[in-house]
């Protein structure tokens, strides 16, 4: 008898792009709505908005850097680098 393990969680692939930028970025890979959190990096939040996948997020307010975009989504909590140019 085979014991082979079969997992049903789909493979998900949030992105962000462009990453690089200046303006904007959008988010890819979410169904349905999401909760985005742009942190500094010591996790301070900057910026908390509920999003829609390749919704346009403005960065405008922030400071050129590097950010940490938390992305809660319905199958699951995902962290990603955002470079503000």
């Amino acid at each position: 008898m085979n014991n082979t393990v079969i997992s049903t969680t789909p493979c998900v692939t949030i992105k962000l792009y462009p990453n690089h930028t200046s303006d904007y970025f959008q988010i890819s890979g979410i169904e349905g709505t999401a909760m985005v959190f742009i942190s500094d990096l010591n996790y301070l939040v900057l910026l908390k908005k509920q999003i829609t996948e390749d919704e346009n997020i403005s960065v405008n307010t922030l400071r050129k850097g590097v950010y940490i975009a938390k992305i809660i989504t319905i199958n699951g909590t995902f962290e990603r680098k955002l470079v503000k140019l």
